[in-house]
């Protein structure tokens, strides 16, 4: 085919659909790359060369910016100067950007001859994502076949890494450290052993809504800050969010929940778990299902004030007993129990004592907000196999304000006889408590949308690792990995997938 301008080679991928189409009905064959393809290089090059000749025609897809996830500062070059690198390549016809995570639905849509992949993946069972499986099973169902290209090996990320200063200088002496201990494959291997755990959570569900508003100019005679409401967005917040993110890494997860007979919102809720999880609900019949309502002005989300539907009243004690009764019959079949405890009334210290006496091995979070600010302390449980918690929590605890940090968190380790405690410490990273030894791990987030539900995150992936006794540096660098994740998000919108989590760590690792 004549030779097209880089200019007219890039693409919508409805429009290019179109052309392939008519271009397969000429008989031709078409190829298609996909990847990331942040900074350029000889080996990306060498590829798409390669690539080329085993067909006629060959688009190139690239990840959006939104769906790259390979610690900070990535995507070096954003997905318009990613597009305009690949068009300016001879060998590149067509080029995209994708509108998804993965290739998966390109492929349903580009429906290409020849799926080729670059010499770093070896073969399907290489990638420890497991996305390239799915995309191969893509392939196959659309008659096309799926092919390696044998290039010299080049890594943007370690190129990036070795040439260009894009990490803090706290993540780089920190990496340094931790790859001299840890290969990638014992991180990984940890991560894997949890898929054979089965994990029972307890806690209050919480429906999060956005809301998000216009704000007009304040009126001359008046404080009143008004503005006009476009959208609402709903996601599922709290010991659902917790569920949720450690669904995707465990064998089964159990949610012992409290709902209220009030506008129970259960359909919302069951519709929004993952297909591992067991939902098992109780009702209050005092309140509804709780609900914090946020509103945000739209331009840069920031949010304005809250509207919060809670009975904070602790429960009855019927349900108290009939909670209890539930917990008991279930928890012989866990391997551990999370306590999601939001202090919104449902664990009272009637449960409490049943966690504590009853637990096989229990981890404990005990959350202090807006609604509970010094009174859901974690001093109200008698004795905890890991904890997670933010620092002002564990000052809280201690009724210390400006104590020093590492003394509170081996006095609360000692009071709980706690072996492990996890304290958040914001932008800071975290301090791991194991066994009397500390340990502190930078923040590795690079792009802070909103750091609700971070703490959610970090609580959901460490907790399991805990369990299986995965070395306490390890730990807490999952943990961070799961942080700088969540916090890409607005709220829970979105929920932590292992190949996100595994692409991110291998980011940092190789």
């Amino acid at each position: 085919m004549s030779k097209i301008e880089p200019s007219t080679k890039i693409k919508d991928l409805n429009t290019l659909s179109k052309i392939i189409t008519k271009i397969k009905k000429q008989g031709k064959k078409i190829v298609l790359c996909h990847g990331c393809f942040d900074l350029m290089h000889f080996g990306h090059i060498k590829h798409l060369q390669a690539a080329k000749k085993m067909g006629d025609v060959l688009v190139v897809t690239i990840t959006p910016d939104c769906y790259i996830k390979r610690g900070p500062g990535r995507p070096v070059f954003n997905e318009k100067q990613r597009a305009d690198s690949i068009a300016a390549l001879d060998c590149a016809d067509y080029v995209a950007i994708n509108q998804w995570p993965t290739a998966e639905e390109t492929l349903k849509t580009i429906r290409p001859d020849l799926y080729v992949k670059g010499s770093d993946f070896e073969s399907v069972k290489s990638d420890a994502t497991g996305r390239l499986d799915r995309e191969a099973s893509v392939v196959k169902s659309i008659g096309g076949k799926l092919i390696f290209t044998d290039e010299e090996i080049f890594s943007s990320t370690k190129l990036l890494k070795d040439h260009f200063d894009i990490l803090p200088d706290k993540i780089k002496h920190f990496l340094s450290g931790f790859t001299q201990k840890f290969t990638l494959e014992d991180v990984l291997d940890a991560i894997e052993g949890l898929k054979k755990l089965k994990v029972l959570i307890i806690g209050e569900p919480i429906i999060d809504e956005y809301n998000f508003c216009h704000l007009f100019q304040r009126a001359s005679k008046s404080t009143v800050v008004s503005s006009k409401f476009t959208h609402r967005e709903t996601y599922p917040g709290g010991a659902l969010c917790v569920a949720n993110h450690i669904a995707g890494f465990v064998k089964e997860v159990g949610l012992i929940g409290l709902l209220g007979k009030q506008n129970t919102k259960e359909y919302f809720i069951r519709t929004r778990l993952k297909k591992n999880i067991k939902l098992f609900p109780c009702y209050r019949d005092d309140g509804s299902t709780i609900i914090k309502s946020r509103f945000l002005e739209r331009v840069f989300n920031q949010k304005m004030f809250e509207i919060c539907s809670l009975n904070e009243q602790p429960i009855n004690p019927e349900l108290e007993k009939d909670v209890i009764k539930l917990f008991n019959k279930m928890v012989g079949g866990y391997d551990m129990v999370i306590s999601a405890d939001f202090g919104h009334g449902f664990i009272t210290n009637g449960i409490v004592n049943i966690l504590c006496n009853n637990s096989p091995y229990l981890v404990v979070m005990a959350q202090s907000n807006s609604a509970n600010l010094g009174y859901n302390l974690i001093t109200k449980y008698s004795r905890a196999d890991y904890v997670v918690l933010d620092h002002e929590e564990i000052r809280l605890a201690c009724h210390d304000q400006h104590g020093n940090l590492e003394d509170m968190v081996k006095k609360i380790a000692l009071q709980l006889k706690c072996p492990k405690i996890n304290t958040t410490l914001g932008h800071e990273g975290s301090l791991y408590y194991s066994k009397g030894s500390l340990y502190r791990v930078p923040a590795l987030a690079w792009k802070i949308v909103d750091t609700i539900g971070a703490g959610d995150a970090v609580l959901a992936l460490t907790s399991p690792l805990t369990y299986l006794n995965v070395h306490p540096e390890i730990v807490a660098f999952v943990g961070n990995c799961a942080g700088s994740l969540a916090v890409q998000y607005l709220g829970n919108k979105e929920t932590i997938q292992p190949s996100d989590m595994i692409k991110l760590i291998q980011s940092f690792m190789k």
